[in-house]
Order: structure tokens, then C-alpha cells, then sequence
């Protein structure tokens, strides 16, 4: 798996294997997810805004517009 390499300075160096340098499997692409935004005060931005009260915290979530998602924090 791993091999050393004696270099012309006298010191060991490790050397991957062509089987560690593999892609890894499936999608690499990222994946673009838009987060809350955190604030003390939140409000409807719009008529399609509407609040969810869930574990002790409050969330205003929007069907048209993803960028109105809040968090009470």
C-alpha cells in the first residue's frame, strides 16, 4: 500500500499507491443548498411566507421565493 522513497537528502518519503488516487464514486459535483437566515426578528416577506413553530424555535419557510426562509435565533 504505501512505500518509502529515499531521497537524494537522505530522508524517508511515503509514496501512495495507484489505488489511493481513485476519484471517489458517485457525484462530485456540490451540492447548492440555500440555508437560513438566522435573525432575532423575523417577519413574512410575502402573501406565500408562512411561520412553523418546531422544537422551541420559529421558522418562516416560502413557497415562491427560497430566499425568504428565516430562523428565529
Amino acid at each position: 500500500m504505501f512505500s518509502l522513497i529515499r531521497t537524494s537528502f537522505g530522508r524517508l518519503l511515503p509514496q501512495t499507491g495507484p489505488g489511493l488516487l481513485k476519484a471517489p464514486l458517485g457525484n462530485s459535483s456540490p451540492f447548492l443548498t440555500r440555508g437560513f437566515k438566522v435573525r432575532t426578528a423575523i417577519k413574512k416577506f410575502c402573501s406565500d411566507c408562512y411561520m412553523v413553530r418546531r422544537k422551541g424555535r420559529v421558522y418562516v419557510y416560502c413557497k415562491s421565493n427560497k430566499k425568504h426562509k428565516q430562523r428565529q435565533g
